[in-house]
């Protein structure tokens, strides 16, 4: 039972946050008496017991590594979890699904995962990079282009990516693009390019669900439906992209003489769509190897040194899709 049993679990038995049972467990003080009788309450109730070699693992032991991620289904973040694999070479990497939930976002912050790894990397999108809390002790990576101050955090920034579709629409004569965002509070590109390509707002469409192209579909499907002119559909990622580009070839729009199409991975699905999509590289594998960075002298036993940031460069990886000038 209590292999099975999680930190996200004595958290709502006891009605507080993960954030606060990892307090209460590792004797931090700031709960009142009475919470902190709820929350050891909840851990008995349940058979909750942290692993004893847990305070190893966070002084550095070597072990696992725990990637925390909404979704496999988005090939952005599929290609992310590759290539954190391939860098990690003979350390184990231990797939979490958070499936996008705020409260299993908030149990890796709070360290649920020292139970079974050594070090974590958490790729948000429940909640708000920008306002996390969690114990800055911890060897946990944030894969977002937001965070807290003093917690390790590799990115590739969103004013960068928007900066360089910009140029390349330009390039193309476009003077209309619309974007297809989305809603997560974890998201900044939406803004960014909103804000970079000097997008109107009837010309942003937030999605819902941007793990597959129906969200590509539904999107291109109300901007054709506003009346306004659009020559250029910039998209959150290639899964949306693809669904947007096939949309507008049924609905019997050219790509890219009357609309531009561009996307961002630079993941397979660009590289064999029909016509081949133009996508934004966000560097998978440099991105991963900057996380592995971060975390080495945690895994190694050595002292990890302050908390540090990485950008990573985007790059226009330009295909069919977009080349209406040579």
């Amino acid at each position: 039972m209590s292999e099975r049993v999680t930190m996200s679990d004595v958290a709502a038995r006891a009605g507080v946050s993960a954030k606060t049972v990892s307090n209460v467990l590792r004797g931090i003080e700031g709960a009142s008496p009475s919470t902190r009788a709820r929350v050891l309450e909840a851990v008995e109730s349940l058979g909750y017991r942290l692993n004893p070699s847990a305070s190893a693992l966070r002084s550095g032991r070597r072990g696992a590594i725990t990637l925390a991620a909404p979704t496999l289904l988005q090939p952005l973040v599929a290609d992310l979890a590759e290539a954190l694999m391939r860098a990690a070479g003979p350390v184990p990497v231990i797939l979490e699904l958070t499936r996008g939930r705020a409260e299993q976002e908030e149990a890796v912050l709070a360290g649920d995962w020292l139970r079974r790894s050594g070090a974590a990397v958490l790729v948000p999108r429940a909640l708000d990079p920008a306002r996390m809390e969690t114990d800055l002790g911890l060897p946990l990576v944030l894969l977002a282009d937001d965070g807290p101050a003093g917690l390790s955090r590799v990115g590739c920034p969103p004013d960068e990516q928007a900066r360089i579709v910009g140029a390349h629409l330009r390039e193309q004569g476009c003077t209309s693009p619309a974007v297809i965002g989305t809603r997560e509070p974890a998201d900044r590109w939406t803004e960014a390019c909103v804000r970079g390509l000097g997008v109107d707002e009837e010309l942003v469409v937030r999605v819902e669900d941007p793990d597959g192209v129906r969200g590509g579909v539904e999107a291109v499907s109300r901007l054709l439906r506003c009346g306004r002119r659009v020559d250029a559909v910039v998209c959150h990622n290639d899964a949306l992209a693809t669904g947007a580009m096939g949309t507008l070839l049924r609905r019997g729009v050219r790509v890219p003489q009357d609309v531009v199409v561009v996307g961002r991975g630079d993941t397979e699905t660009a590289a064999f769509a029909v016509p081949a999509l133009t996508s934004v590289s966000t560097g998978a594998d440099l991105l991963a190897q900057a996380v592995l960075e971060i975390l080495a002298p945690h895994l190694d036993g050595q002292p990890a040194g302050p908390a540090r940031t990485v950008h990573v460069a985007p790059g226009l990886i330009a295909r069919e899709s977009s080349l209406r000038r040579p």
